[in-house]
């Protein structure tokens, strides 16, 4: 994995006037005239900075590029609200927005001429600020040195954060590679994870203003209590409505998530428990003694210890300003949600990844107590504090908490602590428990909590008691995480009499789902292997870098000169990857080697046991002006497999008559 995202890198690194273009193209679009809003400008800026903190690309030109994107974007705006004026409300598309176009009139009106330059920075709004400047006559040439003036700064404001965290994913990759992949991943599942927040506090809600003022015009001609309180929750003037159908949607959607998440956990074989094993292998394959440092920090900070006393410090808290409904209110989610974890890991009765210190019901393993409860913890403490804030406010909050809540949940993955599904399930029930808490007392206005007081007590006490806790038990937590490979040994008489059965039959991928067959299984050293296969024909597939990619775009080019598509098995990637040119079907045969958890124990030292694949792939050419490949064949037909020829192999048969070729013995 780590190489695939370092050819990426570099490939991008490589075309920087691709780069350029992408950058201007992206701060223009996000500064037009309403399409901005939909333009994920803040990604691929991030990304861009990124770049230039590795060193892959050249920061100037990406600034100016960059800068003169977002001045002509703004600029188009402009001129399109100053040619057109109001006439932009009563023509399609803009008349879908009227209530975006009013927001943007009366921030300009509260704001005047420097609404320009702060509304470049204040999501909902930059893209409707330029053009509302054209709509009421903002003198051109002030405008022009505002717009400079304001890209200029938000420039360094997009670009600055990716430059910073590319500059020490650089000096964490002098370290290691492996450590850069992971925090690479985190930062990227966290940043994702926040825009997505805040596009959807920030902009999708705005949008659907006026079909909310359309469903409350016809639930108020309707007569009884509930068509009432219907129109209630749809009112667009209602301060909380808002907030109670998006806490009404993500209930509608996590607890059948949830519920679907927890019949595909069931031992039955299926994708799922597959992709399980393909990720834990996938994240032993990365873990390195800093990254394991950092991820029981973070784990830590979501330990029993740390989310018990604060729960009691906001209970105290909630009562004693009280405000009674919501303190109980929590109390009920926080007591519900610690019956139900230790309730569903009985149930379920699923194992760890890894077997550690746990006991009890906590032996097990769905769903993740740590995500689970944290989620509703931090969650509800979130929603305590972002009640009936701005937008852009309850975006902030937001921010912080699911950076928090993420993180404790992909500490629990990366240490082996949980599975996969057993995370998603407890983020998905504990966002259900904070949806519900949010939707009954998400309403109440009548109790004062001091919302920053608030904040402020969940941050000391996570410090003061997560700081403690971890100054206290690191040591032993770091023993207790340490990596488990798993492994299981069989002496090579079992595994020639019937144990290579217990290997994959087919390659697994980290999704699940099960690909090609595996129809080579080589024990110990791969030399002798490699050897054989070369006097056979095949050779090393060539690496990928720009050279072999460019491949690609030109046609003709031979079989031999393209590299081997990256395949992984059970989240491993393969240990030699070879070629054969198939000159009579203009195609190539591909080897592939994946190492495996079995290993042949007969004295000395334990061998490891390879399980491999050999595809055949056409290389198409259309039009002559490019190269394709295409799979056409998983396995070599029955009978025909060049594998036999290797010497000293045994060729065996599963139930459904597949073939598979043992190699590497030494009886």
């Amino acid at each position: 994995m780590t190489d695939i995202l370092q050819q990426l890198v570099n490939f991008i690194g490589e075309h920087p006037l691709l780069a350029n273009f992408v950058v201007f193209m992206i701060a223009m679009g996000e500064a037009l005239f309403l399409i901005g809003l939909v333009v994920p400008s803040t990604v691929v800026l991030v990304g861009a900075g990124t770049l230039v903190g590795l060193g892959k690309l050249d920061p100037w030109p990406i600034f100016i590029w960059t800068m003169l994107g977002a001045i002509a974007g703004d600029a188009v705006s402009y001129w399109v609200g100053h040619i057109y004026k109001g006439q932009l409300k009563t023509v399609w598309p803009f008349n879908r927005y009227r209530a975006l176009v009013e927001r943007g009139e009366e921030f300009f009106l509260r704001h005047g001429g420097k609404s320009v330059f702060i509304g470049r920075f204040v999501p909902g709004v930059k893209a409707i600020v330029p053009g509302i400047a054209g709509m009421v006559g903002m003198n051109a040439t002030r405008f022009t040195v505002i717009n400079v003036v304001s890209a200029f700064f938000w420039s360094i404001a997009h670009l600055g954060p990716g430059f910073i965290a590319g500059t020490a994913f650089s000096a964490v990759g002098e370290v290691s590679g492996r450590l850069a992949t992971v925090l690479g991943v985190l930062v990227g599942i966290l940043f994702v994870a926040v825009i997505l927040g805040r596009w959807l506090i920030l902009i999708v809600l705005p949008l659907f203003a006026g079909s909310r003022t359309a469903i409350y015009s016809r639930l108020a001609e309707k007569e009884g209590r509930f068509a009432g309180w219907l129109a209630k929750v749809f009112d667009p003037e209602h301060p909380r409505s808002a907030g109670m159908l998006v806490s009404a949607f993500l209930l509608l959607v996590t607890l059948p998530a949830f519920a679907a998440i927890s019949l595909a956990v069931m031992p039955s074989g299926n994708s799922m428990e597959r992709a399980d094993t393909a990720i834990r292998n996938l994240f032993l394959s990365l873990r390195t003694p800093i990254g394991d440092d950092i991820m029981v920090f973070i784990t830590m900070l979501g330990d029993g210890v740390v989310t018990s006393i604060t729960t009691a410090v906001i209970a105290i808290y909630l009562f004693t300003r009280h405000a009674w409904r919501r303190g109980t209110g929590f109390l009920i989610a926080m007591a519900a949600t610690a019956l139900f974890v230790p309730l569903f890991k009985l149930l379920f009765h699923r194992s760890r990844p890894l077997d550690l210190f746990y006991t009890g019901a906590d032996a097990f393993s769905f769903p993740s107590g740590h995500a689970t409860i944290n989620t509703v913890l931090i969650g509800i403490a979130m929603v305590l504090v972002a009640h009936d804030r701005s937008p852009l406010v309850k975006a902030g909050i937001f921010s912080v908490g699911i950076v928090y809540i993420l993180a404790i949940a992909f500490s629990r993955i990366y240490l082996g602590a949980h599975w996969f599904s057993d995370v998603i399930g407890g983020l998905a029930f504990g966002t259900a428990m904070v949806s519900a808490f949010a939707f009954v007392f998400g309403s109440i206005h009548n109790e004062k909590i001091g919302r920053w007081w608030l904040a402020g007590i969940v941050t000391v006490t996570i410090i003061a008691v997560g700081g403690n806790h971890i100054d206290r038990s690191f040591d032993t937590a770091r023993w207790d995480y340490a990596p488990q490979a798993p492994i299981v040994t069989m002496s090579e008489k079992d595994w020639l009499g019937g144990g290579w059965k217990e290997l994959p039959a087919r390659r697994i991928e980290l999704n699940g789902e099960t690909e090609e067959p595996l129809i080579l299984q080589w024990t110990g050293d791969l030399a002798p292997l490699q050897e054989e296969l070369v006097s056979l024909g095949y050779a090393r597939a060539p690496r990928w870098s720009l050279a072999t990619l460019t491949g690609f775009l030109v046609g003709q080019t031979p079989a031999d000169a393209l590299p081997a598509l990256p395949r992984t098995h059970n989240g491993r990637a393969p240990s030699i990857v070879l070629i054969r040119e198939d000159g009579e079907e203009k195609g190539r045969w591909v080897l592939r080697l994946w190492p495996t958890i079995y290993r042949i124990a007969d004295g000395g030292l334990p061998r490891q046991v390879y399980v491999a694949s050999l595809m055949h792939e056409r290389v198409e050419y259309p039009l002559n002006e490019l190269s394709t490949i295409r799979t056409d064949r998983e396995e070599p037909e029955q009978g025909d497999n060049p594998l036999m020829l290797l010497p000293g192999t045994l060729m065996k048969t599963r139930a459904n008559g597949a073939e598979v070729v043992l190699g590497g013995f030494r009886e």
